[in-house]
């Protein structure tokens, strides 16, 4: 069985802004590892009920309840100093914070990508930001990509950095990007290589959207033998049955808890769960791909993320987002009944996943308190509108994003 870190793919186009039609984005693919068959699956560690939730302050602000102890000891070995530049999950927001999402592949990520960089109009940093000849630049700094094959809309602005390989993580750091304080959001398929993004004086703080694994794992299937623009392609399985996937070396094995437990290698024991349930407890703000707008409902509150551009247009956008999904491949799958062949194939090779992913359920459910007391729909609240006319700014200023077409006008 496999798994890994996420292959590096070509740099696909950006979503594109508000009121265009949305592109067809490329979702990165994994790149699986040779891994031993897996021991049986360990209990899942009983969760203490979340604390009462906090109110906002008068100011705006939400204290965040730290999570509930699990009542186990702590795992040996313990990664979190590998994350030493990321924020707590629980502790309260700062302007100067870094939003980080890792972008788990087929696990709803691009809905939310696209609704950062299409909808919002978020000064991104992703592997787009070195296209267009940014890759050499000898200072950070927010550039406009041309869009491949797209000549009539607006360019979205980057950071000139690539945050989805390790060269291109320590190119940025080298550059000062954290502290440059120039990207809304960063998005890459790393966790533990993304520390070095970030600074004691900018740090970052992780979400992600997190997807049950053998639907993921079915989804990875139908997605790899048809993506003929991923390294990961394999036409062959175009002609292999689902069960020949689950019982090859292609198929990837527990990487959910591979990459949280930073072992992508090799066998997995209960240690690396616990480290896994570790980080994602103390590190992340999670999201789940079966509630995704009651997802980005929850990270707009909790990133103080509003409307600046053209509000009807960007909820719009937004709507067709969560609603219809990004980089759908529906069309190309068949479903797989729980407790078939195929089913139960897939579920031993996730047998760390799938206890780690009920987990994430019970922590969605509690970080709700983290957002206790603030207004719902919070990305209308204080929204203006820099196209209108008169355009209008919030108090604290506002970049409204360059009309730079394609053809360079």
């Amino acid at each position: 069985a496999a798994g890994g870190a996420v292959a590096a793919v070509p740099p696909p186009p950006p979503p594109l802004p508000e009121g265009a039609t949305p592109q067809q984005p490329v979702e990165a693919a994994s790149d699986p590892q040779q891994a031993d068959p897996p021991p049986p699956p360990p209990a899942l560690p009983q969760q203490v009920p979340p604390e009462e939730p906090s109110t906002a302050d008068p100011d705006g602000s939400v204290p965040l309840a730290a999570p509930a102890s699990t009542g186990e000891a702590q795992p040996s070995g313990s990664v979190l100093h590998l994350l030493d530049n990321f924020k707590d999950a629980w502790e309260p927001y700062e302007p100067t914070d870094i939003p980080m999402f890792w972008h788990i592949p087929k696990a709803g990520g691009s809905s939310i990508k696209d609704s950062m960089g299409g909808c919002h109009r978020f000064v991104q940093a992703t592997e787009f930001g070195v296209t267009d000849g940014h890759a050499d630049d000898p200072e950070v700094a927010i550039v406009y990509p041309a869009v491949p094959g797209v000549a009539d809309t607006d360019r979205s602005p980057f950071v000139n950095i690539d945050s989805t390989t390790v060269a291109g993580i320590q190119r940025a750091k080298e550059l000062g990007f954290a502290d440059a304080q120039l990207a809304q959001v960063v998005v890459s398929p790393f966790v533990f290589e993304t520390n070095d993004l970030f600074t004691r004086t900018a740090r970052g703080r992780l979400f992600s959207v997190f997807r049950h694994p053998v639907e993921r794992a079915v989804s990875m299937f139908y997605y790899i033998r048809v993506a003929d623009w991923e390294p990961s392609y394999k036409p062959e399985l175009q002609d292999w049955t689902i069960e020949q996937y689950a019982t090859s070396d292609i198929v990837e094995n527990n990487w959910m808890t591979r990459q949280l437990s930073n072992q992508l290698g090799g066998e997995l024991t209960e240690e690396n769960l616990k480290k896994a349930m570790e980080v994602v407890r103390n590190k992340f703000a999670v999201g789940l791909m079966t509630k995704i707008e009651p997802t980005m409902d929850r990270f707009e509150k909790m990133f103080r993320w509003t409307y600046h551009v053209n509000p009807p247009n960007q909820e719009a956008c937004r709507e067709r987002l969560m609603g219809g999904g990004a980089n759908s491949n529906k069309a190309n799958k068949k479903p797989v009944e729980e407790g078939s062949e195929a089913w139960n194939l897939l579920a031993h090779q996730n047998n760390f996943d799938l206890p780690l992913y009920q987990y994430i359920e019970q922590l969605f459910d509690e970080q709700e308190s983290f957002v206790a007391g603030m207004p719902e729909r919070f990305r209308m609240v204080d929204s203006t509108c820099c196209k209108c006319g008169p355009p209008t700014y919030p108090p604290e200023g506002f970049t409204c994003p360059e009309a730079v077409k394609n053809d360079g006008t």
